[in-house]
């Protein structure tokens, strides 16, 4: 059996269309039939034809909206999809950068860094929190000077402090390409000596960068992948500028006596003191 065309699935011009044609066929029966022949009736049916008419141009206006809405609602949904799919394979590439820390409770920090994705980082901070306790146990790479043999900081380090779950960060890694391995050895300080005796499991590495497109991105040991839309908060230094901070100078007594004084047009002449 033949399935009859349904007429909701039809376009709006399809529906214009199929209605000029019903209304010129219907004009046609009624002259033949002679509905239509006097002037009354005729004028009678042309308003009736105008006031259908006024009606389907509204209905087929008011068709074309919810059409055009449908199909931008569908356009919606698909970016959202597209974008939604896109942050997911952001997330997955950051997720190539693994964080392994080396040592134990009791130790001195290491952690290696490792960028698997196909992307370089930058500004890469790396440190360990022990559950309970503050601050930060704050890693740097080292690099061996030529001229004493001695470890000292990389000078591919950088420093810029920063503020990170409360506590200070100091120094971060430059750049790291796609594909390079580093290990970052715990900063030494007077305050600060080697990892605690606790479980390991209150021990967690971390690494915090930016990527390529400018966006942090917060890296744990355990896996851990977490977006920073604002960033981490820099340490901003009041240092006083060039020429701040001087005292004033206090006049001494009798210099003013000295000082020459510039006389304007028609001012006397003034005479010294004697």
């Amino acid at each position: 059996m033949r399935k009859r065309p349904d007429l909701g699935k039809l376009s709006a011009s399809q529906r214009v269309a199929a209605g000029i044609a019903v209304v010129a066929l219907a004009t046609i029966i009624l002259w033949l039939t002679g509905v239509v022949a006097t002037a009354a009736t005729l004028t009678a049916y042309a308003t009736l034809l105008l006031a259908g008419g006024t009606i389907g141009l509204a209905s087929g206006a008011i068709g074309t909206y919810a059409e055009m809405r449908k199909q931008s609602a569908e356009q919606q949904k698909q970016i959202a999809a597209q974008q939604h799919q896109l942050e997911i394979a952001r997330e997955n590439e950051i997720a190539q950068v693994v964080v392994k820390r080396l040592t134990g409770p009791g130790e001195v920090l290491k952690i290696n860094v490792t960028n698997n994705s196909g992307r370089a980082i930058r500004s890469v901070y790396v440190w360990a929190k022990v559950q309970g306790m503050r601050p930060h146990y704050e890693t740097i790479l080292q690099d061996t000077d030529p001229r004493s043999g001695q470890l000292v900081t990389s000078r591919r380090m950088l420093a810029a402090r920063i503020i990170e779950d409360g506590d200070e960060l100091y120094r971060c890694y430059r750049t790291m390409p796609p594909g390079q391995s580093e290990t970052f050895v715990q900063f030494r300080s007077d305050e600060l000596g080697p990892a605690p005796e606790v479980s390991n499991a209150s021990i967690t590495a971390y690494a915090m960068f930016s990527d390529i497109r400018g966006t942090w991105w917060k890296c744990s040991e355990d896996g851990d992948v977490l977006a920073v839309p604002d960033g981490p908060t820099p340490v901003i230094e009041n240092r006083p500028a060039m020429g701040m901070g001087i005292p004033a100078v206090r006049p001494i007594p009798g210099v003013e006596r000295f000082g020459l004084h510039r006389r304007r047009p028609g001012e006397p002449q003034q005479q010294p003191p004697g």
